[in-house]
């Protein structure tokens, strides 16, 4: 069968690609191998200097966490929106460089790596933007032999890693990304595009009009769930019984 194609424009920093897990991981587990996804690592925040998010009025750390809290509401994910009092992240740049060392190893590196940088910010309020906490994670996934940390460090600050990172922004640039998270959709001879944090029904409809013929109504065995996933939040695993809010973002 025809697979779909999806280029998935985030950030490990994003708390609304965070939100957005819960979907994403329940579309992954219906259409399993029929989806191709490609991660592009969108340079969420290179230093507050050069940063000013005029839609959300943010152009300092504090002003970060009532976003982070609003995603929270909406979601209901796990979010932890003090961090941006008690220990502020200076940079998303490192992080996403991390997703790009791990995915030199495999494919299961680099969405490990995404994935334990997203719960070790929004969760266990770690600052993602110091070195010492990447390397902290990539030890804890060499224990879980996912990567080996000596290569991971090496290719972290190497010239080949600083170019596959210039080109994740360069594509994010030339494809006019400037939300995340942001899917490109393709199949067939057909693209669609969907930005920001959406319910599942919003993704229904739009792989319907891809494929009508493609049934996302499928009733989930949270067992068999619980199994596909080495974590699972509580709304992760809502997710496979119903979407509670209907909103989006």
């Amino acid at each position: 069968m025809k697979k779909f194609k999806i280029e998935y424009f985030t950030d490990p920093l994003c708390c609304w690609s965070w939100a957005f897990e819960p979907q994403l991981r329940k579309l992954r587990f219906l259409l399993k191998d029929r989806l191709h996804l490609t991660y592009v690592m969108g340079g969420l925040l290179r230093d507050w200097k050069n940063y000013n998010d005029q839609m959300n009025d943010i152009a300092r750390p504090a002003q970060m966490g009532p976003l982070w809290m609003q995603a929270r509401h909406m979601s209901g994910q796990p979010i932890e929106e003090n961090i941006w009092i008690s220990n502020p992240i200076d940079t998303s740049y490192l992080a996403c460089m991390a997703v790009k060392a791990a995915a030199l190893q495999s494919k299961i590196a680099e969405e490990a790596m995404l994935r334990k940088l997203r719960e070790a910010v929004m969760i266990d309020k770690k600052n993602i933007g110091e070195v010492e906490v990447i390397l902290e994670i990539a030890g804890e996934l060499e224990q879980a032999k996912v990567l080996k940390k000596g290569k991971f460090r090496e290719d972290l600050f190497s010239d080949e890693l600083s170019h596959l990172f210039k080109q994740d922004l360069d594509r994010t640039k030339a494809s006019g990304i400037s939300r995340f998270p942001s899917l490109l959709i393709s199949y067939k001879d057909k693209t669609y595009q969907v930005t920001g944090y959406r319910p599942f029904s919003e993704l229904k409809k739009t792989f319907s009009l891809m494929d009508p013929n493609l049934d996302l109504n499928e009733v989930i065995d949270q067992e068999v769930y619980s199994n596909s996933w080495e974590n699972l939040t509580d709304r992760e695993l809502l997710e496979t019984i119903e979407a509670p809010k209907e909103l989006s973002f």
